[in-house]
């Protein structure tokens, strides 16, 4: 990465001392908000694609990957500043260095780990980081118990390959070139050790700074389930076998569509210095990565699907470690329903149901300013920084108002 390289978004406060390219040595902690009207924010493969209900509370989930995909979605079409990328489907441009995505649509992940540029950037490693001798690089392993006979007899195993004095190395400079090409990499982890060049290695386990939970809704959700044609048929078969059957011969072809009317969906992001020590997750990295979280819902509207970001929400550490719980952290961010008592049940106050309909049923405040870094006030000794990088849901004190 180029060591002049500078915030494009600024979402974070770089510490005194440090340089962009640098590690995050802060632990960070994020509240996520974001909603979903009349479509389906994660379907589940195995119902149907059904929208994920919590079977106990009827509330929605949205999982981890799905929210990760999206982060992945952003920088295959845009670089890190925000600018889109060459759109030529001819000629499809290449991410900046450091910002290609390894988890993508149809990819095979033993071919990228072999790339010729990979192995060029490993070698390097190996020669220039690792100090090793660049000819052990291509050192042929050999046999243990050398001079024994080549065959094993009946029942005695074969003995096994000795690892050479630099495989290890040659393994750790493999792993540092694909976390410094491939991004998701770096954020999220991952595992290598199926196929190539780290088949079984222990360096093919990846761990990443950048974990996020399930997602919930705050509420019940009501799902949605209509039924829906298409005037044409896919095939001359299929027209056939329409035609001979004994109802109606049409082209036309029936399914589903799956959905909620509307649900308030909240997750928790977790950043964790230590993991980004070792996969080498600057600073650069994380502003980066704020930016794609408010944006990442931007280009992702399908016809069965629109998410809208409503609250983003960072908890910048000074420390580490961590300056308070994070658990207690979240719970200065505070989100409810509108509701009033009906016939003995809580129901939202615009609608008289227990499910909602829109934003307005919400009103909630957090603490950090939309405009510049502000202290938390019960945490300010600690140095703990708060910033409201999001906010659309209605403040407690407007809805008071209203009410």
């Amino acid at each position: 990465m180029n060591t002049n390289a500078q915030l494009h978004h600024n979402l974070i406060v770089v510490p005194n001392g440090k340089q962009v390219t640098d590690p995050v040595a802060e632990r960070h902690d994020l509240v996520l908000l974001f909603d979903c009207a009349k479509s389906n924010p994660n379907g589940d493969p195995d119902t149907g694609n059904m929208p994920r209900v919590q079977p106990d509370s009827l509330k929605g989930l949205v999982t981890d990957v799905c929210l990760k995909r999206k982060i992945r979605n952003f920088f295959s079409q845009c670089r890190p500043d925000g600018d889109l990328l060459a759109s030529n489907p001819l000629n499809r441009a290449q991410p900046p260095a450091g910002y290609r995505i390894l988890i993508h649509e149809n990819a095979v992940i033993q071919q990228l780990m072999e790339a010729p540029e990979i192995e060029t950037e490993g070698r390097r490693i190996f020669a220039e980081d690792l100090k090793q001798d660049p000819k052990a690089w291509d050192a042929k392993k050999t046999k243990k118990g050398k001079g024994k006979k080549a065959e094993p007899e009946a029942g005695e195993a074969e003995a096994p390959e000795e690892v050479s004095p630099a495989d290890d190395a040659k393994k750790r400079a493999t792993q540092l070139a694909l976390l410094q090409a491939f991004f998701d990499l770096r954020a999220f982890g991952g595992v290598l050790s199926t196929e190539g060049p780290l088949k079984g290695s222990f360096y093919g386990q990846v761990r990443g700074p950048l974990q996020i939970t399930f997602a919930e809704s705050l509420d019940k959700v009501l799902p949605l389930d209509a039924t829906i044609t298409r005037c044409a048929v896919a095939s001359l078969k299929e027209q056939q076998q329409a035609a001979s059957s004994e109802e109606e011969s049409t082209n036309r072809t029936m399914g589903r569509k799956h959905g909620i009317d509307y649900g308030l969906y909240r997750c928790h992001v977790h950043f964790s210095p230590a993991f980004a020590a070792k996969t080498g997750f600057s600073y650069y990295d994380l502003d980066n990565s704020l930016f794609a979280l408010q944006h990442m819902f931007d280009d992702d509207h399908a016809a069965g699907r629109h998410l809208r970001l409503v609250g983003l929400v960072d908890f910048q550490h000074q420390s580490s470690l961590g300056n308070a719980p994070a658990h207690k952290l979240f719970t200065l961010v505070k989100v409810t329903g509108i509701k009033e008592e009906k016939d003995a049940k809580m129901v939202f106050k615009s609608s008289g149901s227990e499910f909602p309909r829109d934003l307005s049923d919400y009103a909630g405040n957090s603490p950090g300013g939309v405009a510049k870094h502000e202290s938390i006030p019960d945490y300010e000794a600690k140095g703990i920084i708060a910033r409201k990088i999001v906010w659309e849901i209605p403040e407690v004190k407007q809805a008071t108002a209203a009410s």
